[in-house]
């Protein structure tokens, strides 16, 4: 009996002391969610990116001021399969915010002495073309090199010498210290340069002369220790592109260029660690932080800004992952953002990086309501096509925990992007204006063009050379230009709040060429080139069960609609609010 107790006492035990380990772990769990978020300047942000999750942000954002982190947080999912958050001490990539890495292992070999940035590539590297002996570090730092930019796929195997001769072999782009043209190549030959001088590999040179000294745990490609923290997935869309580490290590094309993973927690020591002078000295940092041709330093953009010096560097890849640092020398401020999902075509770090540095400094920005999350079941009934009263079409799809809307044609886009204004007429007016001075331009006529054109004096023939250089280029891919159509005109999502974008279409035999025009005050002041015609979706989530809030990152645009549900459930319609007016569409019933 004694025994039998013994024995449950200890199994009581044991379940007691287990149960108190998993709460500890759940509170560590929170606690890393929770991250910090301290002062009004952490709140705004916090409220901002919070708020934005739901319409398509995912990464995390460091904020620190005066020494003081103010916001240290994850936001959105790492895993969704797994539906694993992201935290502040989730890993991501880097991208080419790696050149500074790369660039300071080079600037810790010269504080040595073992090379100079004067010396030229040839005193590294066997069989250096005689158009290329002129080429030295400097000019690979500061990517004035003239060498080719890219050598292949990031993660495809590639050795390290074969690499470089690839380099060495491929044509000169222009002379050296001519001008500048950014080379990832540039910079995968200063990681050679760091073996051959160190005689140690790339990523172990890193490891105990930057890493290591600055305590950064979890950066690295793949000698930190991955098991003890979440690497994030990276994602296109819908797509899961995986995690680096499930890739074949990171060879010549991708090393010392990019790539390089941590967390913002390590990358706001490096920026400690930069603002000492115990790992790179004061005399180095200032070669490293002048800035060269194109305001470019040594692995940083050194720029002048209206607060002040910032240094900054950039990065990402087409698998959805981007990232950004940026100090601001003057303010004393710093903010590390990394991403894991691209935002349709774009990098998901451009289109908030200028909300959360307008936030940082005190401006104020357009952000969505807070919304809740409905069961796809209860979504599910709302999907459909809707004929919008004015005219035009919107197709309505249950996704990721909300509705997207989709306008159809050019008369439902620009109504739709339009409801905030008192009157979308000027709207459409820009479509027939952009859609006749292209007519023209096909005829050879630019004389349209001149009369809409801002500056046209040293804009008219640039934007007619532009246009005829395209066309002339996809002519086999599209055929003869047969019509050209205003696929809709909306917010255009920068500068002032009257500038917008009109996406024109020229239609061919085979193909289409797409290119956007932006207005102010119905005067064009840009031209630019589309791949595809623009994504005019909009993700809208629940604030209740019948009405939705919708918002675009890019565009920072806000709208609603309300379903109209009868009282046997059946969906009728729904109405588009605005400021001013309102837009009803109704529901076209299956089989219509």
């Amino acid at each position: 009996m004694k025994n039998h107790l013994a024995c449950l006492l200890l199994f009581l035990f044991i379940v007691s002391f287990s149960y108190a380990l998993i709460n500890d772990s759940i509170s560590l769990i929170v606690d890393r969610e929770r991250g910090i978020v301290e002062g009004v300047l952490g709140r705004r942000v916090d409220k901002y990116l919070s708020r934005i999750s739901p319409f398509g942000f995912s990464g995390a954002l460091l904020v620190a001021k005066s020494g003081n982190i103010m916001l240290n947080k994850g936001y959105g999912v790492a895993i969704r399969s797994l539906n694993v958050p992201n935290t502040s001490e989730t890993v991501f990539s880097t991208g080419s915010v790696t050149k500074q890495f790369t660039a300071a292992g080079i600037m810790k070999l010269e504080m040595r002495r073992k090379l100079s940035t004067d010396d030229p590539i040839s005193k590294f590297f066997k069989n250096v073309p005689r158009e290329k002996k002129g080429i030295t570090i400097h000019h690979l730092l500061t990517h004035t090199s003239g060498v080719v930019n890219f050598t292949g796929m990031d993660y495809e195997r590639a050795a390290r010498d074969e690499t470089v001769q690839k380099i060495l072999d491929a044509p000169l782009l222009f002379k050296p210290g001519e001008r500048f043209g950014y080379s990832n190549a540039g910079y995968s030959m200063l990681a050679a340069i760091i073996e051959k001088v160190s005689r140690k590999s790339y990523e172990e040179f890193l490891n105990e002369q930057l890493f290591k000294p600055a305590g950064m745990e979890f950066t690295g490609y793949r000698m930190p220790q991955w098991d003890k923290r979440v690497v994030a997935h990276w994602y296109v869309g819908d797509k899961d592109n995986g995690t680096p580490l499930e890739k074949s290590y990171p060879y010549w094309n991708l090393l010392g260029n990019g790539g390089i993973l941590s967390t913002i927690g390590d990358m706001y020591k490096w920026h400690i660690a930069l603002n000492t002078d115990e790992i790179i000295s004061a005399e180095v940092k200032k070669k490293i932080f002048t800035p060269y041709l194109n305001d470019y330093g040594y692995g940083w953009d050194v720029l002048k800004t209206e607060h002040g010096t910032l240094i900054q560097h950039d990065g990402g890849s087409l698998l959805g992952n981007s990232a950004e640092m940026r100090r601001y020398i003057d303010a004393d401020v710093v903010t590390i953002l990394f991403c894991n999902q691209s935002y349709g075509r774009k990098p998901l770090f451009e289109v908030v990086r200028d909300n959360i540095e307008t936030l940082v400094f005190g401006g104020n920005v357009v952000m969505p309501p807070s919304v809740i999350t409905l069961d796809n079941e209860s979504l599910k009934k709302f999907e459909g096509k809707y004929l919008l009263s004015s005219g035009g079409e919107l197709d309505v799809e249950a996704k990721g925990g909300g509705l997207v809307v989709h306008p159809k044609e050019e008369d439902a886009i620009t109504t739709f992007f339009s409801i905030e204004k008192a009157d979308s007429g000027v709207l459409k007016e820009l479509n027939k204006l952009s859609v006749s001075i292209f007519e023209a331009a096909l005829k050879g006529d630019y004389k349209p063009f001149g009369e809409v054109l801002f500056n046209k004096e040293k804009r008219l023939e640039r934007v007619r050379q532009f246009i005829e250089m395209r066309i002339r280029r996809y002519k086999k891919r599209t055929g003869e230009i047969q019509n050209v159509i205003a696929v809709g005109t909306f917010p255009s999502g920068i500068g002032e709040e009257s500038e917008v974008r009109t996406c024109i279409q020229l239609k061919g035999e085979k193909g289409s060429i797409f290119f956007e025009m932006l207005w102010r005050d119905k005067k064009n002041i840009g031209i630019g080139p589309l791949m595809s015609a623009l994504d005019t979706s909009i993700a809208f989530m629940a604030t209740s069960r019948n009405e939705f809030a919708g918002y675009r990152l890019d565009l920072a645009y806000n709208v609603r609609i309300s379903l109209n549900v009868g009282g046997s459930g059946f969906v009728k319609g729904l109405t588009v609010h605005g400021k001013d007016r309102e837009l009803s569409a109704s529901k076209v019933e299956e089989g219509k």
